[in-house]
């Protein structure tokens, strides 16, 4: 690795907003710009807060960047849709007829337990939070679910707000919504907050995958500079990694420098430069690449994909990933992860989710919930994990085979232990 000293930030020069690349096939370099928002804490003196409510992120719009992150992250987006999935299952199940007809409309719109819930789950694993309002009414109650983008914690901590675009929050105030939070107060209209905890955040809740933020807008950003770059002749020999912000002119002129140290003169090398919001004094790193193979830059997407996952707590056979030198998992590899995913992630978060749910079912319809659970689907068949030898009886796997077949004298057995049993007389014989 190379070290370039990065020139000292003026602090009046605007941030680099969106990517600046130049894309003819004489490119000697293009600027990828992967920062990130700065979440590590949260407001601490309310009183200074001037708003009605607590911003979520510096500039209050952290979930609208997740929800942004989601749709533009194959890899990223892919193991949320997988967690949300495996969370609800197929539904629910009870013996309880009450409880079955309740969960089949949960509200005006027709909607199942099962349909909220889904949302609830992908808005916990996507934002660390997620809302669910209550309407009692006479004699029953209903449940809808409440996007978690457009909610914030009310300033006096008893509330939630929400609005349809905090984006334009002070230009539409009157499109605003508050509503108590369960069961701080006991009101006709409340709502559940779930928050995913995280220490010395008090409002909110943060995704597991935070920490990835990352690199899932890498994922995003290489998709792009490959369509725009690749397919025009631009095949990078170096990548640049700059830690810490940038104005666009002080961009242009560490671009300058950098080449000319990089390439030299009449050099035909080109450099993709990406541009992070990290900690300056982790300096700027130049990674060369070997241009006769094409393994160097693949290696960066690999990387990502592997990052995500992890700070999903995923599993990479679950999620496509194969281990190098294999075509691909076996069903028993696949099984074993499903069973780790299940234990480690889903079964947890099934659980903060529902428990709140039962609780406001049984207080208030006086329902009993204590049997309602999620039916669990695992992504495959596991059937060719089963050996017939040891669950079929030697009748039973002869009328599979054919029905003509007729039944034998000891074919209600396991073949197993017929075998076992052979084996037995042999060596009884043999002693004698």
């Amino acid at each position: 690795m190379q070290h370039l000293k990065k020139p000292k930030r003026n602090q009046k020069q605007s941030q680099v907003k969106t990517a600046q690349t130049k894309s003819s096939f004489n490119t000697k370099y293009a600027f990828v710009n992967i920062s990130t928002p700065n979440v590590d804490r949260e407001v601490k003196q309310i009183d200074r807060v001037r708003e009605d409510y607590i911003p979520f992120g510096k500039d209050n719009l952290f979930p609208q960047y997740l929800a942004d992150l989601k749709r533009h992250s194959s890899t990223h987006r892919s193991v949320l849709a997988q967690k949300t999935t495996f969370t609800t299952g197929s539904g629910f199940k009870t013996e309880n007829n009450k409880l079955k007809e309740f969960i089949s409309d949960v509200n005006a719109d027709g909607e199942t337990l099962k349909d909220c819930f889904k949302k609830l789950a992908d808005d916990y694993y996507t934002y660390g939070n997620a809302y669910l309002e209550g309407v009692v009414y006479e004699g029953g109650v209903n449940f809808y679910h409440k996007d978690a983008a457009t909610a914030r914690v009310s300033k006096n901590k008893k509330s939630i707000c929400f609005h349809p675009d905090w984006d334009n929050y002070k230009r539409t105030p009157e499109k605003k919504q508050v509503i108590p939070i369960y069961p701080e107060i006991k009101s006709d209209r409340f709502v559940i907050h779930y928050k995913d905890y995280e220490s010395t955040f008090s409002f909110y809740g943060l995704p597991d995958y935070v920490a990835a933020l990352e690199h899932i807008a890498i994922d995003y950003e290489i998709g792009k500079f490959n369509h725009t770059n690749f397919k025009n002749g631009f095949s990078p020999s170096a990548i640049v990694t700059v830690n810490g912000d940038f104005g666009e002119a002080e961009a242009e002129k560490f671009v300058e420098t950098a080449k000319d140290t990089l390439t030299g003169s009449g050099n035909n090398s080109k450099i993709l430069f990406l541009v992070k919001n990290a900690d300056e004094s982790r300096g700027t790193d130049v990674q060369i690449l070997n241009n006769k193979e094409d393994g160097d830059f693949l290696d960066l997407q690999k990387l990502t994909d592997q990052n995500i996952i992890t700070a999903h707590r995923w599993q990479p056979a679950l999620s496509g990933i194969v281990s190098s030198g294999k075509m691909n998992n076996t069903g028993s590899e696949i099984r074993i992860a499903y069973e780790l995913a299940m234990s480690t992630v889903i079964k947890d978060t099934t659980n903060i989710l529902l428990d709140p749910i039962k609780k406001v079912i049984n207080t208030e319809l006086g329902i009993d919930t204590e049997d309602l659970t999620v039916i669990y689907e695992p992504p495959i068949s596991f059937l060719s994990d089963i050996d017939p030898k040891q669950v079929l009886t030697i009748n039973e796997q002869r009328a599979m085979l054919h029905k003509d077949l007729g039944k034998l004298e000891d074919g209600d057995m396991l073949l197993a232990d017929r075998q076992l049993i052979r084996v037995e007389k042999q060596e009884t014989i043999t002693r004698n």
